[in-house]
């Protein structure tokens, strides 16, 4: 039976290479898309995953997705701090802004703030400058992919003014984020609501 089953396979070197390549375009394409789901995936995590620092994430129950932010108050963050068995909780701020470059260039941005009193949600590995410049005044850190889009072909350098939300900000470190996204990625201090332009419950 082995030997009539392979003759009938091999019988016909058409059909047979058409079998043969069906099954490997399937498989293929099965690889292909588990590939952009895990990507996908990796992208809308990727900024829970660069704040290492971080065990639980608190949020408003209504939030069903890292995009659609519903900002915590004051009262909401005390009675998470009072929780037994919490050590620790600090706001992290994420919104969407445009920076203004002082070439006119105008750039669409991931704004992050962190706690100006721990720096928790900090990348960990900055490829210029160093986390404790984020305490000067004005000072923000770009992702390396959001530098070498608003500036192509020139190198990495701190300095660099732009302007966010009628705030100026320069550029005191460049980090290399676990995921690229859409858009650069900025990361200042979280001081006063009304300086990020913080949207009030």
């Amino acid at each position: 039976m082995n030997g009539v089953a392979l003759r009938m396979l091999l019988g016909d070197p058409a059909k047979y290479i058409g079998l043969i390549f069906g099954i490997a375009f399937s498989t293929m394409l099965m690889s292909n898309q588990v590939a952009i789901f895990s990507g996908l995936m990796l992208r809308t995590a990727s900024q829970i995953l660069d704040a290492r620092e971080a065990d639980i994430w608190v949020m408003d129950p209504r939030v069903e997705y890292v995009d659609e932010i519903e900002p915590m108050t004051d009262t909401q963050l005390e009675r998470v701090r009072g929780v037994y068995g919490v050590d620790w909780a600090v706001p992290f701020y994420k919104g969407l802004t445009v920076a203004h470059a002082r070439d006119g260039l105008l750039q669409q941005v991931i704004l992050l703030g962190v706690d100006d009193a721990t720096l928790a949600g900090v990348v960990p590995h900055l490829v210029l400058g160093a986390v404790e410049n984020l305490k000067q005044p004005d000072a923000m850190i770009i992702d390396r992919a959001g530098f070498q889009h608003m500036w192509p072909g020139e190198p990495l350098a701190l300095g660099k003014v732009v302007e966010l939300n009628d705030h100026r900000a320069v550029i005191v470190g460049v980090s290399e984020h676990h995921r690229r996204s859409r858009f650069p990625r900025c990361l200042r201090e979280v001081l006063q609501r009304d300086e990020l332009h913080w949207p009030h419950p």
